[in-house]
């Protein structure tokens, strides 16, 4: 779908900062994140949304979005993480491929503004949680049932 922005980072004619990746999920940064370390995890197949995803997508979707919140609170040293998923323009949502927002946050709670990153912030946000995302697969992490082993 040439007018996703999505399809397009996923078919690589559109640049993302690409944290996870496999044959089914992917899960890049956001380019205007609501706090350092916004990921948005997504099936590489186009469903427009939540009602468009068959079951097994939508598992491994969600699967993969518990391991980068996992990643993202043990990289980025975040007190919390919020997962979001919107679904019609009416509830949020502004690109129409169903995607989850995986959200840290540091302390400070509930913050509405975005500010884009730079190259410098986004690579090491992607390497800290890259990271953090080895040592879950290698059983270094504290909690390692949730390693990527069928990816």
């Amino acid at each position: 779908m040439d007018e996703c922005i999505f399809c397009r980072i996923i078919e690589k004619k559109a640049p993302g900062y690409i944290v996870y990746e496999d044959d089914e999920v992917i899960a890049i940064l956001d380019k205007y994140p609501i706090n350092k370390g916004h990921i948005l995890v997504m099936p590489k197949r186009h469903y427009k949304d939540i009602f468009e995803i068959p079951p097994e997508a939508l598992c491994k979707v969600m699967r993969i979005t518990k391991l980068m919140a996992k990643a993202v609170v043990n990289g980025l040293k975040a007190d919390g993480v919020r997962l979001i998923q919107n679904n019609g323009s009416s509830a949020g949502q502004v690109v129409f491929h169903f995607h989850v927002h995986v959200i840290p946050y540091y302390g400070g709670g509930y913050r509405a503004h975005r500010v884009e990153l730079s190259e410098g912030e986004a690579i090491e946000v992607v390497s800290k949680v890259t990271e953090a995302l080895r040592k879950v697969n290698e059983g270094t992490s504290p909690k390692n049932e949730d390693a990527v082993t069928d990816a």
